[in-house]
């Protein structure tokens, strides 16, 4: 009775946490420092210390067009730069949108400061001489008004000492840009001066808040990965200014790598050049409003009388698509770039498994038929302890009559009865513990595609066929619907019951390869196996609809590998 009871229990546990998991996860719809190399340095003004009133916000179109500006626009994006400070502040995705809707608007990745959420990039330069240098309030004058990929364009503003500051923006078809700064000296004195670039994101953006999934700041120095979210971001800054120490919010001068700001699909960064001595800054401060910033400056520069200076960087916005990224990686040689994707702890799975479902993709056409085909390499490679497995299994299913012949024997001394069974079991070769392996090496794999559909963007909006329009979604059609039939808004407390026609395909093939394997020998155990098809349906219903393909088709090659090895067992003993 006690081994009985704390069975019931550890199901009911395990059931518990299951559950509980599944309400954790997320439903898919979505200053420049003052100091380098011990001198003192007065900054340019940032905007994004600026206290602005919150009535003063206005809307994104009415803040742009309040300025002239550069407009681009490539096959991914679309945008304009202020030529008020100079500052790329307007940028808008063209291949995503923010839903399913056919008139959802496309993704605002870039918004002016004077809007509910600003995101843009500055470059400027500061100096310790008494020089007039570009700032936030500076009108630049352009060559010319639009940016493509075959029109670079420069910004130009001379000072009054004859000094001529440049922006040179160059841009490919996806989204990468290459910023030039340039000094030409043609005053009657030499000048000191430091090239800053710096992302400024102002307002804590909505996160998703899942613990599997990082958004906040993301850098690579010196070859080492560093992710903060939000919250400590501010908490280590806070502290380190405190303190009056330098921490992962002041790094020491270092050489290339990247940083910046990444979301879920999205992100932003700087890159400077590889020869490039920097100073790497994260910051985030708080006047009415958050303000984050990351960024760096470069080196000391002298510039002589009748003498140039050309600084250049290049800089990511975008969606972290995973071919882009390993273009970028390898063609630009971007350090560890592909690391902009949230792999996780087990990224030594998770890689391959998002370059395996890319690569049928690639043949495919369709990420659904590029998961089965992942579905089907995985069989073939775990083909042999299947079927070691399998044999065992059925070889079980094989000695059931003896099985009950012995409790039948010795119903009341259960240790005899345990030691003719192991008896019965190594005579005939059988391992009653044989059908756990599949699973268990199932178990990284599953959770490894569950990490590739969650965070990569290959699967945001990715359809297969039929209902199906969002693999990285659960199935959207559910009994509480009718299957589509009565269009209305589930309520959250009925959502775990909302199971979708996918979900009840993956069930009745995983109860029907139960149906296969021989039944436990323990009467409570038969029933709460029999129950675990059910429990998985209202489990697996909530995740990405391309997991529950994934484990559906697996389910049904392993109905089909399960009946070939019976029958064969069965002909060869019958």
């Amino acid at each position: 009775m006690n081994e009985q009871r704390n069975l019931y229990l550890a199901i009911g546990i395990s059931i518990a946490i299951i559950i509980f998991f599944q309400m954790l996860i997320p439903t898919q719809p979505i200053n420049p420092p003052t100091s380098i190399d011990d001198e003192t340095i007065e900054p340019a003004k940032s905007i994004s210390d600026s206290n602005q009133d919150i009535n003063e916000i206005k809307s994104r179109d009415d803040v742009i067009s309040a300025n002239n500006r550069v407009t681009f626009k490539t096959n991914s994006i679309q945008g304009s730069i202020n030529l008020k400070g100079g500052v790329l502040d307007d940028l808008t995705l063209s291949k995503y949108k923010e839903s399913l809707d056919i008139n959802s608007e496309n993704i605002h990745l870039l918004s002016p400061n004077g809007t509910l959420n600003p995101y843009f990039i500055e470059t400027g330069w500061i100096n310790n001489n008494e020089i007039e240098v570009p700032n936030q309030n500076t009108i630049w004058k352009s060559n010319s008004s639009s940016l493509s990929p075959s029109n670079p364009v420069t910004l130009e503003w001379t000072n009054s000492k004859n000094i001529t500051f440049k922006k040179i923006f160059t841009i490919d078809d996806n989204y990468m840009f290459s910023i030039t700064q340039e000094i030409e000296n043609k005053s009657n004195e030499e000048i000191e001066i430091y090239p800053y670039r710096v992302i400024k994101r102002i307002n804590t953006p909505d996160t998703i808040g899942f613990f599997i999934l990082h958004e906040g700041l993301i850098s690579l120095v010196d070859d080492e990965l560093l992710e903060k979210n939000y919250d400590d971001l501010a908490e280590d800054c806070t502290k380190s200014l405190q303190n009056l120490k330098k921490s992962f919010c002041d790094k020491n001068s270092t050489n290339g790598g990247w940083l910046g700001f990444t979301d879920k699909y999205w992100m932003s960064a700087l890159i400077p050049e590889a020869d490039q001595s920097i100073r790497v800054e994260h910051r985030h401060s708080n006047k009415g409003r958050d303000n984050y910033s990351s960024g760096y400056i470069g080196q000391k520069y002298l510039v002589n009388k009748n003498d140039s200076l050309v600084y250049n960087g290049k800089l990511f916005v975008g969606a972290k698509k995973l071919d882009i990224l390993s273009e970028y990686d390898e063609n630009l040689s971007i350090p560890r770039f592909t690391d902009a994707i949230d792999w996780g702890w087990f990224s030594f799975l998770t890689k391959p498994v998002s370059y395996a479902i890319n690569w049928f993709y690639g043949y495919a056409g369709n990420f659904g038929l590029a998961i089965i085909a992942f579905t089907i390499l995985m069989r073939l490679l775990l083909f042999p302890l299947a079927q070691a497995s399998f044999k065992s299994m059925a070889k079980m299913k094989k000695l059931q009559p003896d099985m009950q012949r012995l409790k039948e024997t010795y119903p009341n001394d259960r240790q005899k009865m345990q030691q003719e069974l192991m008896a019965l079991y190594k005579r005939e070769g059988a391992n009653p513990v044989a059908g756990c392996l599949p699973i268990l090496v199932q178990i990284p794999i599953f959770f490894s595609l569950y990490k590739v559909l969650f965070v990569t963007i290959e699967m945001y909006h990715a359809p297969f066929y039929g209902w199906i329009h969002d693999l990285s979604a659960p199935d959207p059609l559910g009994l509480m619907t009718l299957f589509g039939l009565i269009p209305w808004n589930v309520p959250p407390l009925l959502s775990i019951i909302d199971i979708g026609i996918l979900p009840i395909i993956m069930g009745f093939t995983m109860w029907l390869q139960q149906k296969l394997n021989p039944a436990p020998a323990d009467p409570t155990q038969a029933r709460i196996f029999a129950l675990l098809p059910f429990i998985f349906t209202f489990v697996l219903a909530g995740f990405a609809a391309g997991l529950v393909l994934y484990w559906s088709v697996n389910n049904i090659l392993s109905i089909a590998q399960q009946w070939f090895i019976q029958r064969r067992i069965l002909a060869k003993n019958g």
